[in-house]
């Protein structure tokens, strides 16, 4: 006997579709399956109800997979044993199945969805009272009645209380937060307007700034650390600069790669989320609400570029800029310090071998020298702090906190081998230092013939003064005002020996210009142990300053960025002090002349012999 299921679709308009399927055994399964040969999709029947299984000729015998029964011409059983012949009528839940018998011994099933009776629903249930209510609520007047509360809740009552300013106990703008704010900005929670000044526009940088903003003077920025504090931060105001003006960044950033990242782009221009903002790496309301964890204590950092990204062929997208590519730490540029010049100062490249113009007269290896003349003047000033030979740390004196040094003082750093006593006829005087003009003064005022002189009168021979203080205004300058005072400004005198002199009518100096920081674009920290002191725990100048053998002053006794490669980026195999050699080492973001600040080590107790080690090393 040969199973055939005829599928029938009735329309709208009454015709019928009838899909004829002749199924492959004699004994086929009926329910929601996808497994079953007979799918009925109704939630009303198991995934597999029951069993047809052809019992004879004409014969069909149907049996409950389970406890679930169904109905045989009106009757709900379990199991029955079926004459085709009397035409029977099997139902599962909306579906009905006629079976009859065909051509040639085959078996009918035809498979159709129950029509309702007269006057009922497609559940059984009687029209009437029921359905005048449903006209009243019915589902379309429902969808569109909760998307309008929605349109009205979610929409238009924030933008109300955005443009009335509001107070209200409820803030309508908290629905739209994706998450909490971070620690250090949880006091803006209730105040939204504080970000997000401009409806349906992205936080803008000038938001950031109205705290953030480090280029302003100090009376400012204290202010503005003064008002958020009141308003209630638990964490100290950073100020911090643009790394370079927004128009410049979005030109030098290089385009995404990836077709993923070209079409988040395209989507952030066309709904108004503009890259490059603050708000692009430093992002708020990233936390879940939801869960027990606290919330950041300070705005997630999602970089979108990195350093290498934006410096590898940034001359090629920005034509007029003055940095050099830098690709990777192997492939560095080579420093170029900032060296003043007639224009101020100007950064030159260490390969083209640049000199330095301080203005002084300072051979290095002379003072350095352990057999020279300031050898020997060392061991005579021995008790002042000064050792057999004099050595850097004589004249460079670190800064507070290490990492630089303080600017050179010629009466602190040089007085005592390079006295500034002046033998007058009332006794020995100290001459001022830095103002040529006070200088010249200072010296005529002691000789009786400046306008400092005690007693006597200011009236002079005529042509005197003129001739004492051509150039000046009256002050006392000039050739003959050098030879009157003695020669302080001639060879062996108090200034000859480090300043360079021109003694032409008036007296002119070459200017002293000596930089406080060389490399302006990145950060040296003289404080860190490997750069100061050596393995043996004694002082490493000379490791990146050949200043023992320098015998001009116009030497740039600078190291070079290959001799920085020689510990950083290299690995304990190749070198006995190995260092990081990322960006964030001496560049940050903010302050390109500073390193990365980094979250402070863990304290860690150490055992007491290695901190008597560290106590006694030098």
């Amino acid at each position: 006997m040969t199973l055939v299921l005829r599928q029938i679709t009735r329309r709208v308009s009454g015709a019928e579709i009838v899909r004829e399927k002749v199924l492959p055994t004699d004994t086929v399964r009926i329910g929601r399956g996808a497994d079953c040969e007979i799918r009925l999709p109704d939630l009303a029947v198991s995934l597999h109800h029951a069993t047809l299984t052809v019992a004879g000729p004409g014969r069909v015998t149907v049996t409950s997979a389970g406890r679930e029964p169904f109905g045989v011409d009106g009757r709900f059983v379990t199991r029955a044993d079926i004459d085709v012949s009397h035409a029977p009528r099997l139902t599962f839940g909306d579906h009905i199945l006629d079976l009859s018998a065909g051509d040639g011994g085959r078996i009918l099933i035809n498979l159709a969805a129950a029509e309702p009776a007269e006057g009922q629903n497609s559940s059984g249930v009687p029209a009437g009272g029921v359905i005048r209510k449903a006209r009243v609520f019915g589902r379309r007047r429902i969808a569109w009645t909760l998307g309008l509360g929605i349109l009205a809740i979610c929409l238009l009552w924030p933008l109300s209380a955005f443009y009335g300013h509001f107070r209200t106990r409820i803030d309508p703008d908290q629905q739209w937060s994706a998450g909490p704010l971070s620690s250090a900005h949880a006091f803006l929670e209730d105040d939204c307007q504080s970000c997000h000044q401009q409806a349906f526009v992205s936080v803008t940088d000038a938001s950031c700034k109205t705290c953030h903003a480090g280029d302003r003077t100090p009376a400012a920025m204290a202010a503005a650390a003064t008002s958020v504090r009141q308003a209630g931060s638990p964490d100290k105001l950073s100020f911090v600069r643009d790394h370079a003006p927004r128009g410049r960044i979005l030109w030098g950033a290089p385009p995404p790669d990836q077709f993923g990242g070209q079409a988040t782009a395209w989507f952030r221009r066309a709904f108004n989320i503009p890259e490059q903002r603050c708000a692009s790496c430093h992002v708020e309301h990233v936390g879940n609400p939801a869960a027990s964890h606290p919330p950041e204590p300070i705005p997630t950092l999602t970089p979108t570029q990195t350093c290498v990204q934006c410096h590898t062929g940034l001359t090629h997208r920005l034509k007029d800029t003055d940095l050099a590519d830098a690709p990777s730490w192997a492939r560095h540029p080579n420093f170029r310090p900032a060296l003043p010049g007639p224009n101020g100062l100007t950064r030159v490249s260490l390969n083209s071998r640049p000199r330095e113009s301080s203005g002084l007269t300072f051979p290095h290896r002379l003072h350095l020298s352990p057999s020279g003349g300031p050898a020997r003047m060392a061991q005579t000033l021995g008790g002042r702090g000064y050792g057999t030979a004099l050595t850097c740390a004589n004249c460079h004196r670190p800064k507070a906190d290490g990492k630089g040094f303080v600017p050179i003082q010629m009466e602190r750093d040089c007085a005592s081998c390079h006295s500034l006593a002046f033998a007058t006829p009332g006794g020995v005087r100290q001459l001022p230092h830095g103002e040529p003009r006070q200088v010249i003064a200072a010296l005529l005022s002691w000789q009786g013939r400046g306008p400092f002189a005690g007693g006597g009168t200011s009236r002079r021979r005529p042509g005197e003064i003129g001739e004492a203080g051509a150039g000046m205004g009256g002050s006392p300058t000039g050739a003959s005002a050098v030879t009157t005072v003695g020669g302080a400004f001639g060879p062996r005198g108090a200034c000859f020996d480090c300043h360079t002199i021109f003694r032409t009518p008036t007296i002119r100096f070459t200017p002293v210009r000596l930089p406080d920081d060389f490399l302006s674009r990145g950060a040296f920290d003289h404080s860190v142990r490997e750069h100061r002191i050596d393995r043996l725990g004694q002082p490493s100048c000379a490791r990146c300053h050949a200043a023992a053998t320098s015998s001009s002053a116009t030497d740039l006794l600078l190291p070079s960025a290959s001799e920085c490669a020689e510990c950083h980026g290299q690995t304990t195999a190749r070198s006995p002090t190995p260092a990081p050699a990322d960006c964030e080492t001496c560049h940050s973001f903010h302050a390109p002349s500073q390193p990365t600040p980094r979250p402070p080590r863990p304290n860690v107790t150490a055992p007491p012999r290695l901190v008597a080690a560290v106590q006694t090393t030098p």
